[in-house]
């Protein structure tokens, strides 16, 4: 009997180590996820800086814009706005007196018709 007690508390002892030792490992498995998801949003944080200065370093190269502005030479343009703003008033004036001229035959035609009709009134009561 006391060989059934010892076999009895040597299992509940390696029960007890071995509970232990898993408790331990999901506490460090928990530790390791917590430091990887760190690392990772570093690393990307690092990414995106150096992808930042890259972009930047490559647009300047490009582009001009700002303090040495007036360092660059003007280009040659592809339209004269002057003409192209004359051009338009021009063609603006023109459509005015085509319009003023409309309207005014048309008010010398209604004017034509309704008088005519005043006088085809007058004949017709006569």
């Amino acid at each position: 009997m006391e060989e059934n007690e010892k076999e009895k508390i040597q299992d509940a002892e390696v029960d007890e180590v071995k509970e232990s030792s898993t408790e331990s490992d999901v506490a460090s498995e928990e530790k390791e996820e917590k430091k990887s998801f760190k690392t990772e949003i570093i690393l990307i944080l690092i990414i995106g800086l150096l992808l930042g200065i890259m972009l930047k370093a490559e647009a300047l190269k490009k582009m001009s814009i700002g303090f040495s502005d007036y360092k660059v030479s003007g280009g040659k343009q592809a339209y004269d706005l002057a003409a192209i703003e004359k051009k338009a008033k021009e063609d603006a004036a023109v459509q005015q007196a085509q319009a003023e001229e409309a309207a005014k035959a048309a008010q010398e035609q209604a004017g034509g018709a309704s008088g005519s009709s005043v006088e085809d009134e007058g004949a017709t009561q006569e």
